[in-house]
């Protein structure tokens, strides 16, 4: 592959693989950095990867990229977790109620995460777009090469589904009070 079909792929494969890797990872800088590394691996082993598939291989990289970008923040959760939890490695333990408000809200925002990440890919990849990055309908609906009408279709159901998924949430969090 020589530089310019690097280019011309790179130019055309940027943002949707961008997208793709912010609708799991929900950050465009570290969505981009993600897509950027995708593309140095492409460009060292460009002697070594078949010409045919290639676009395939990207967006899989991608996915794959994002995928262990995520454990490893769940493992840094964990321990950041795990250090609060321990006064004796964190230092001073926060007063009671500072801590109950922190971890009822940290309790909502890994509820909602969770009911968000359980959405099918393209009414996920919608919502993100609408509440992450502000993005208008039309805006929405020329990234997703949809309607502006199957943007409202896509919201419309991430919505409700969302209702559901955190309703049947709260019943676990009335049992546990």
């Amino acid at each position: 592959m020589d530089l310019a079909a690097f280019e011309k792929l790179f130019r055309l494969l940027h943002a949707p693989l961008c997208e793709v890797v912010d609708s799991y990872v929900h950050s465009q800088a570290i969505a981009e950095e993600i897509v950027q590394d995708v593309f140095f691996v492409v460009w060292m082993r460009r002697e070594t990867l078949p010409s045919s598939g290639l676009r395939a291989y990207l967006f899989t990289a991608a996915r794959n990229r994002a995928l262990i970008h995520l454990r490893h923040r769940s493992v840094v959760r964990r321990w950041s977790l795990w250090i609060e939890s321990r006064p004796d490695v964190a230092g001073v333990a926060s007063a009671a109620p500072s801590a109950d408000i922190a971890l009822a809200n940290r309790e909502r925002s890994a509820a909602l995460r969770a009911a968000i990440d359980r959405l099918p890919p393209r009414t996920r990849l919608a919502l993100v777009l609408q509440q992450d990055h502000q993005m208008s309908l039309t805006e929405i609906a020329t990234a997703m090469d949809i309607s502006v009408k199957g943007v409202e279709k896509l919201l419309s159901t991430a919505k409700a589904r969302l209702r559901e998924l955190l309703a049947a949430h709260a019943p676990d969090q009335q049992q546990r009070a």
